[in-house]
């Protein structure tokens, strides 16, 4: 097919599809994330570039091309969190069977419930297409069905395994005591607890649906894709399971705003807990 810029074959059509549909997705990887700012700034340093060349600047365009090197290994090393949660998006199963039984929804939030009654803190990570075998791994294997009694014992105070966050695949409970990575306290959430850092952190790096009940003030509320929904009700809290694990909606909590008032601020407990773990 003639064009002002030549002939057009469908295999050009194709590539152009193709390169489009490359670009929208590694877009999709660092939007909302503080990826996107240096994505810019990689713009504008390439157009400066692209200007040097043009405008026949040598030694401004030979600084520019020395340092766009140097720069290109630094920003693997900075930003290798970001490298790892993208990549691991990218090869994300697609059909991964894995959704909790509506029974099971309905004892994790019945114990939620009355974890946040009686104002002790738990933390569970619900696993969705992402494994979460690593992060099992760092605690005790465990292999129960999801019960109120069994998760109220898990999280009762003194008890063994009360330290550390709990993992559920499907209907059952495969392991207690796990550590999970923390969000970084440079960010959005950096005056919250311990526990919901780790909360935020597991959520920023995989898809898990992760529960935190705060033992301050008895809340629950859901972190998922890095960030920490609003506080919930029971209700709430089994709508919101319903469509995340069991129906598999692609629901986010609300960014929270910078009036929001920090629940878990001042929190001097927490300040001596293990990295990843919540008392």
């Amino acid at each position: 097919m003639p064009t002002p810029f030549g002939q057009v074959n469908v295999r050009d059509v194709l590539d152009i599809l193709l390169v489009t549909f490359l670009v929208y997705q590694g877009y999709l990887l660092v939007a909302g994330t503080r990826a996107v700012n240096v994505v810019r700034g990689i713009l504008v340093f390439a157009g400066v570039w692209v200007a040097a060349q043009v405008l026949n600047l040598p030694t401004l365009s030979y600084l520019l091309g020395r340092a766009g090197t140097v720069g290109i290994f630094a920003l693997v090393v900075l930003f290798q969190p970001e490298l790892r949660a993208a990549l691991e998006r990218v090869g994300r199963p697609r059909a991964r069977d894995v959704g909790a039984s509506g029974a099971a929804l309905q004892d994790l939030a019945r114990a939620m419930e009355r974890l946040a009654e009686r104002r002790t803190g738990a933390l569970i990570a619900i696993e969705r297409r992402t494994p979460l075998g690593e992060y099992a791994g760092t605690g005790v294997s465990l292999d129960a069905l999801v019960s109120v009694p069994f998760l109220e014992a898990l999280f009762a105070r003194n008890a063994p395994l009360h330290d550390g966050g709990v993992i559920i695949q499907g209907s059952r409970v495969i392991a207690a005591g796990c550590l999970f990575p923390l969000q970084s306290s440079d960010g959005t959430y950096r005056r919250y607890g311990t526990r919901h850092r780790a909360a935020i952190g597991l959520s920023e790096l995989t898809d898990a649906v992760v529960l935190v009940v705060s033992e301050e003030r008895g809340s629950m509320r859901i972190a998922l894709g890095g960030r920490l929904g609003p506080d919930l009700n029971g209700t709430e809290l089994r709508e919101q399971l319903r469509a995340l694990v069991y129906d598999r909606s692609a629901f986010l909590p609300p960014e929270p705003g910078p009036s929001e008032p920090d629940p878990e601020a001042g929190r001097d407990a927490e300040a001596d807990v293990p990295a990843g773990r919540a008392r």
